[in-house]
């Protein structure tokens, strides 16, 4: 006969506890109230949890808030953890072999393949809430720069820079922050910070900028990291045992600071879609060119696992080359000066 042992059980509703007597059985936990009622908790449906090594143990049952019993018994710990975690040992060598041959193609060929051809089938609405959660937990606290004739400035800079036919509309802020940088988030969020503005010597060294990161938007490089970063961490959570949380996979990705972080690839695709889009606009890339080179003395501004363009200085040679091979052509200032001057000014109210 199984050995009953003693708990705290807590009904998720009330910080007030309760006596239980509690056993283990075949299906999971037998659980008997000091009123006489009887339930069992099915091992697939309670999460073990021990906060101190030597500490009681913590079974919860159901969701937000869960139902708990702490036990401090030992030996029903014991019990229990090898209950739960007793794996034979033909299964073990298995999922050795698996992770030394299989797992490091899936990481390194099949996320990516699969990724890029998923991403096109992810619909706007759905990466614009993506990149308006993103923005609001990694900058929840950031100040808006919105004074009247800047917000004008800028946003005929984005109007002359979007496509007639794009599928996105840009949402672009300037924070008031000395950073000097700019990131794009899925679905058209872009923020500029205060700190590019007054290192940037043009508009149309700003327009550069801003149409790099509107090409990250477009070709849907943020929506593609955070299906990367998915698939890796659901692939780790069942190695580790922990497939029953991978429901909460999808949230923990934003915590995840490298999902602003490019890979060399992307980075060369924005460059050379950003290019294209100025020559079509007739904006200088020249003064993008000139931009990046103020970049590139700055690329200390954030950690290196946040910053949202790395390996710059190579970038500028591949730029320079780019911009050598396209035909002669008359450009207009983006801006004019008086419209500048202002969205320089923009977080002075």
């Amino acid at each position: 006969m199984a050995v009953k042992s003693k708990g705290n059980y807590f009904d998720g509703k009330s910080a007030a506890s309760h006596k239980v007597e509690i056993q283990h059985v075949t299906e999971g936990v037998l659980i008997k109230f000091a009123d006489g009622r009887m339930r069992v908790w099915c091992s697939c449906d309670f999460r073990l949890k021990q906060d101190r090594p030597k500490g009681p143990i913590r079974l919860e049952y159901g969701e937000f808030t869960p139902e708990i019993i702490e036990v401090e018994d030992l030996s029903f710990q014991r019990g229990l953890k090898e209950k739960l975690f007793k794996r034979p040992k033909y299964l073990s060598n298995w999922l050795t072999l698996l992770a030394v041959l299989i797992i490091p193609s899936i990481i390194f060929w099949f996320i990516p393949l699969a990724s890029g051809w998923l991403v096109h089938f992810v619909p706007v609405s759905v990466e614009k809430q993506l990149g308006n959660y993103v923005v609001n937990e990694l900058f929840p606290d950031r100040r808006i720069c919105q004074s009247d004739e800047g917000r004008k400035s800028l946003d005929e800079m984005v109007m002359r820079l979007t496509a007639k036919d794009s599928t996105y509309n840009f949402k672009v802020e300037v924070v008031d922050s000395d950073l000097v940088n700019a990131f794009a988030l899925p679905g058209g969020n872009i923020l500029i910070f205060r700190g590019l503005l007054e290192k940037n010597p043009s508009a149309d060294g700003l327009a550069g900028v801003l149409a790099h990161e509107m090409q990250h938007v477009a070709l849907r490089h943020g929506t593609l990291n955070i299906l990367r970063q998915i698939a890796l961490s659901g692939i780790f959570k069942l190695l580790s045992g922990e497939a029953g949380s991978f429901a909460k996979t999808y949230f923990d990705w934003v915590h995840i600071l490298s999902i602003l972080k490019y890979t060399r690839q992307l980075e060369d695709e924005a460059d050379t879609s950003a290019l294209m889009l100025l020559v079509k606009n007739k904006v200088d890339p020249s003064e993008m060119i000139k931009m990046y080179q103020i970049l590139s003395k700055h690329s200390s501004s954030l950690p290196e696992a946040v910053s949202s363009h790395p390996d710059i200085s190579s970038r500028i040679g591949r730029l320079k080359s780019l911009f050598q091979n396209e035909p002669e052509f008359e450009s207009n200032n983006v801006l004019t000066k008086k419209k500048w001057e202002s969205l320089k000014k923009i977080c002075q109210i």
